[in-house]
């Protein structure tokens, strides 16, 4: 959800280039939560497109850093920090704005607008939330803190880890941690003891990035060639995520057992577009609809949650539906428009 399409890149000897077809993956993965948070009754699963979101942000954020390293074998932390300054602040500014003229007009009741942007403001959303405390109609926000506080840690962990260890095994590194995370939330995450409070935890979301991570050092040239499994696999890969979105698992259920295989279908379908630019996935992915939704779902991402709040209140999900995605699309488009691509060339010159 955060990273640009500029960063949807692939790393062909030192350059990095642009696959569509990951701003597809990302379209679909905002699809899925706008849905969810629509409300859509035969979607009670699509909240698993947010770990769509953390496995493309860790290989998107690994790639960047890689080819870096492999161009000056350093990596820039000061000039990577603030790139996703510029990045990500700005929208985040304009979604702020918005809601300290509207929210108080359309909540006037709810008494912690101040400190629910607060939270957002210094991505806090999601600690708060796991002492119960957290925002109210900005609660999608729990998942910006997860990915800004990966990062800002997951470079220092790397440049350490590239002085100590060698560059070739790091992999390997990152593969056993995502595991160790995931037998972490196995083992919290009992159905006899959930608690809300585990969904929103940082440990509980970090193999997806790690993950990413992981395909980012080892795609595409370690990874097995995909082209044949991969025709093979798509529509058994469609099945899987059916069978997660659409039957009523619980959270626990997902959490424990979904969560990781969405992971792993993600891995998959990103090395799977990146190894074979032209295959099928990538040509659906890559269908310019779905590139631009990809490109816009930042905004898209930050916009949808208080309007659908809004308009839960009125109307039945089918007009949350459409009239969440219709007035949060609308202003995706602006800020992407006339906020985040003019930044983004005025940074560049």
């Amino acid at each position: 959800m955060l990273a640009s399409d500029a960063e949807s890149q692939r790393v062909v000897g030192s350059r990095l280039e642009y696959v569509p077809a990951l701003d597809g993956l990302r379209a679909l993965a905002i699809a899925l939560v706008m849905l969810f948070h629509a409300g859509v009754p035969f979607l009670p699963g699509a909240n698993l497109g947010v770990d769509i979101f953390f496995v493309l942000s860790g290989y998107l954020i690994g790639r960047l850093l890689l080819a870096e390293f492999r161009v000056h074998a350093a990596i820039d932390l000061r000039r990577f920090y603030r790139r996703r300054l510029w990045r990500l602040m700005p929208p985040l500014l304009l979604l702020l704005a918005l809601y300290a003229v509207l929210a108080p007009l359309v909540w006037p009741d709810y008494y912690f607008h101040l400190r629910d942007g607060i939270e957002l403001l210094l991505y806090l959303a999601d600690i708060a939330l796991v002492f119960g405390d957290g925002p109210q109609y900005l609660l999608h926000a729990w998942s910006l803190g997860i990915e800004e506080r990966f990062y800002l840690l997951f470079p220092v962990l790397l440049l350490f880890l590239l002085r100590i260890s060698s560059y070739n095994r790091l992999w390997l590194f990152f593969l056993l941690l995502a595991l160790l995370v995931t037998l972490w939330r196995f083992y919290w995450v009992q159905l006899d003891s959930y608690e809300v409070a585990m969904y929103f935890r940082f440990d509980m979301r970090l193999s997806g990035l790690l993950l990413g991570v992981m395909v980012a050092w080892l795609a595409p040239a370690w990874l097995p060639d995909m082209g044949r499994a991969g025709r093979s696999m798509l529509p058994l890969m469609l099945g899987v995520l059916l069978l997660l979105v659409l039957p009523e698992h619980g959270q626990p259920w997902r959490l424990a057992y979904g969560l990781p295989v969405v992971e792993l279908l993600t891995a998959l379908a990103i090395i799977w577009v990146v190894q074979q630019p032209g295959c099928l996935l990538s040509r659906l992915l890559g269908a310019p609809a779905l590139v631009y939704v990809g490109k816009i779902s930042y905004g898209l991402y930050l916009f949808h949650y208080p309007i659908m709040q809004y308009l839960k209140g009125l109307y039945s999900w089918p007009a949350v539906a459409v009239g969440g995605v219709i007035l949060a699309g609308v202003l995706a488009v602006l800020s992407w428009h006339l906020l985040e691509v003019p930044l983004s060339r005025w940074r560049k010159r």
